[in-house]
């Protein structure tokens, strides 16, 4: 009679566990920030696509999917709660106070890239301040120099700040001599010089008319939460929950470097490198 009991129950739980579908979930990401976070026909790829999708495979309760979008689209979206997540935000917490965010999944590199005849002009000032009066670009959407002496100088109209769509279009603005300097992380821009040197963008020149500036900062990207509508979306913290210790595990495993690696070794270029 007890083991009878026993295999009914066993049933219950297996018929419960059928009938329990995983959650449809739809994760936004920027479709425009190579090697990181970019689209391929309509697919997302990049360096956090890989990672995501190895931690998303360790969660059977969800099946994810990956919608990439431009990144100022997707921060409206997320803004406005009709987004549950996106990646890959920076921290922070005052500018964009509508939004929660997952353990760090990996860290970038900000580095100043500079044109090498303004290079050649610098002052032997610290950044920022040899950079008085010249054409910075950032990407539109990117919240990410702290620097106080940056912000003040912006304030004061000493720098330039040119809000650019995305890398490929800030370095050819470079290249042609629309801006002076532009920051972003470092290896999105050695991927994207790379492809550019490769498919002749940069004609004979090659790479001798760029230099590697002082490295400003390291960003941590993030998997960002919208904070609105929560009544939308009643999984999320056991999501970051579980996706929290899943991107632990795969960081004390070395997934996480493995991929990154992967990416690294597309690029073996040298740039000469100026003020650090």
């Amino acid at each position: 009679m007890g083991r009878l009991l026993v295999m009914s129950l066993a049933c219950v739980l297996h018929a419960t566990s059928w009938a329990r579908a995983p959650v449809d979930v739809v994760i936004l990401c920027d479709a425009g920030y190579p090697p990181y976070s970019y689209a391929e026909e309509g697919e997302a790829k990049g360096i956090y696509a890989d990672i995501l999708r190895v931690a998303f495979a360790r969660m059977p309760d969800y099946r994810v999917r990956i919608r990439p979008l431009p990144w100022t689209r997707a921060l409206a979206e997320l803004a406005k709660g009709r987004a549950f997540a996106l990646y890959p935000p920076y921290k922070r917490t005052s500018e964009r106070p509508w939004m929660d965010y997952s353990r760090p999944i990996l860290r970038e590199k900000l580095v100043v890239f500079v044109r090498a005849d303004v290079a050649r002009k610098l002052s032997d000032k610290p950044f920022p301040q040899a950079y008085v009066g010249l054409r910075i670009g950032q990407n539109s959407g990117f919240i990410n120099i702290l620097d106080q002496d940056y912000q003040r100088m912006l304030g004061r109209g000493e720098l330039h700040q040119v809000r650019v769509k995305d890398n490929r279009t800030s370095l050819a603005m470079l290249y042609r001599g629309r801006l002076d300097a532009y920051i972003n992380d470092r290896r999105a821009v050695l991927w994207e010089l790379e492809r550019m040197h490769s498919n002749g963008v940069l004609g004979e020149m090659g790479l001798t008319w760029i230099v590697e500036g002082p490295w400003l900062s390291g960003e941590e990207g993030h998997l960002g939460y919208s904070r609105s509508r929560p009544r939308a979306y009643p999984y999320k913290e056991d999501f970051k929950k579980h996706l929290d210790a899943i991107l632990a595990d795969l960081e004390r495993e070395g997934v996480i470097y493995r991929i990154v690696t992967r990416y690294d070794a597309s690029y073996p270029l040298q740039l000469k490198a100026v003020g650090i």
